[in-house]
C-alpha cells in the first residue's frame, strides 16, 4: 500500500507506513503503535515537510515568463518599427499650410533650431527611432525670382553654385530626380537627435524649385540603415507637394 504522505510503498497488511503515519483512513485509536524505522529516510519528516518538496516554486517562473515576453515584446516593437519605414501601407499623409508629405506613421514633431547664417527658415522638423525629415523655406529675393522663378528642377540644378559641394570631407553632387520637380545630393554627417537609433545619419538633402521660394526638404536615417531605407526615402521626397 503507497503511503499518502511520502509516497513509499508498504505491504498490504501494514497498519503504518515506515515514515510513521497511518496507511488507512479513519480512527487509529485501537491501532497498535507504531515507532518508524529511525534509518528510514522518511522517518524524521513532517507532513509539511513533504508538501514542500512536493510543491513547485511557481514565482520564479512566473518571473521568468515575464521577462521573456518583455523582452521579446521590446525586439518585436523595435522590428515593428523598422518595417514601418519601408511598407507604404504604414505611411501617413502629414498636411500642413504650406505643403503636403508622406511618411512613416511613427514620426513625432520635434524641436531643432535653424542653422546659424542660413537663409532657410525652418518650417518643421519630425523624427523617430529610425529615421525622420525636415522642411525649410527660402524666399527669393527680386533678383533671385528672375533668375530661379520659372526654372524646372534640371535647369535649378544646372544653375546652382551648390550643385557640387563638400561636406565633411564628402564631394556631393546635386542631380534632378527623374520625372519630379526636385534635386538632391547625399551625405553621410554627425548630427545628434535627427534620429532616436543613432547620431551617425544618412542625409538625403532636395530643393524644390518655386516660382516665390524654394523649398528646402531633408529626410535621413540612421547611417547604418542606408542601403535598406534609401529607396523609402525618395518616396517620401517624391511625395513631397508644395500648396
Amino acid at each position: 500500500m503507497k503511503c499518502s504522505y511520502c509516497g513509499h510503498d508498504n505491504p498490504d497488511n501494514e497498519v503504518y507506513c515506515v515514515c510513521g503515519r497511518p496507511l488507512r483512513l479513519g480512527s487509529t485509536s485501537s491501532a497498535p503503535s507504531y515507532t518508524p524505522d529511525p534509518s528510514s529516510p522518511f522517518a524524521s519528516q513532517t507532513l509539511a515537510d513533504v508538501k514542500r518538496t512536493r510543491s513547485v516554486p511557481v514565482m520564479p517562473i512566473i518571473l521568468l515568463i515575464l521577462v521573456l515576453l518583455g523582452v521579446g515584446g521590446f525586439f518585436g516593437l523595435r522590428w515593428l518599427q523598422k518595417s514601418h519605414v519601408t511598407k507604404p501601407d504604414a505611411w501617413e499623409t502629414i498636411d500642413k499650410p504650406l505643403y503636403t508629405i508622406t511618411v512613416p506613421s511613427e514620426m513625432e514633431k520635434g524641436e531643432m533650431l535653424t542653422v546659424q547664417g542660413s537663409s532657410y527658415d525652418l518650417l518643421d522638423f519630425f523624427t523617430s527611432r529610425n529615421a525622420g525629415f525636415d522642411v525649410s523655406v527660402h524666399r527669393y529675393y527680386d533678383p533671385e525670382k528672375e533668375m530661379y522663378g520659372s526654372l524646372t528642377a534640371k535647369d535649378f540644378a544646372a544653375a546652382q553654385t551648390l550643385r557640387t559641394v563638400k561636406i565633411n570631407d564628402q564631394v556631393v553632387n546635386y542631380t534632378a530626380r527623374e520625372g519630379k520637380n526636385y534635386i538632391y545630393g547625399e551625405y553621410a554627417v554627425h548630427r545628434p537627435n535627427y534620429v532616436g537609433k543613432s547620431d551617425e545619419v544618412w542625409m538625403i538633402e532636395s530643393m524644390f524649385p518655386c516660382p516665390e521660394c524654394c523649398y528646402l526638404v531633408n529626410v535621413y536615417c540612421a547611417q547604418e540603415d542606408k542601403d535598406e531605407f534609401r529607396e523609402s526615402m525618395l518616396k517620401w521626397l517624391d511625395s513631397f507637394t508644395v500648396k
